[in-house]
């Protein structure tokens, strides 16, 4: 049997980055909302997000406290993680809730590296945001602004070259 959360790369390795056909222009990072061991795989948050009717995970991509990282929901796919702004975008989230690693931010750069090139090879920018910054929510619990470098409007001031 497939996994249907396949491992797409293992801390320090490069992330593979395809960008999706439908429209992007927004990317929405998230985290789990635990810190527990047992609720670090892309598994689990499919499970919570079945239990609440969904058709399974809403997150595109999940970083694992080690650093690995892991596909959710098809990117061709609209997520089901920020209600009201899930057209045009794809959602990230990182397990954890009060802990976050350095692992996990080198991972989250090293994604957004990968999507920032696919993008800027098609003549676009994406813009970064939290899932604060349109819900009444504390996610991502932690500063992914200074993690990748944000400017003011939520573009990544040094994108890689393609």
């Amino acid at each position: 049997m497939t996994d249907p959360f396949p491992i797409l790369s293992r801390p320090g390795a490069a992330v593979p980055f395809t960008a999706p056909k439908r429209p992007v222009h927004v990317v929405f990072i998230h985290c789990s909302a635990s810190d527990h061991a047992a609720h670090d795989d892309a598994a689990v948050i499919d499970q919570w997000h079945r239990q609440r009717g969904w058709r399974g995970i809403g997150y595109h991509f999940f970083i694992r406290g080690d650093g690995t990282l892991q596909r959710g929901r098809v990117l061709e796919q609209i997520p089901a993680a920020q209600e009201g702004h899930n057209s045009g975008s794809i959602a990230i989230c990182l397990h954890g809730f009060k802990t976050f690693t350095p692992a996990q931010f080198d991972a989250l750069r090293r994604l957004a590296d990968a999507m920032d090139a696919a993008y800027a090879g098609q003549g676009k920018r994406l813009r970064w945001r939290g899932h604060r910054e349109v819900a009444a929510k504390l996610c991502p619990n932690f500063d992914y602004r200074a993690v990748l470098g944000l400017d003011e409007g939520g573009f990544r001031s040094a994108c890689p070259s393609t």
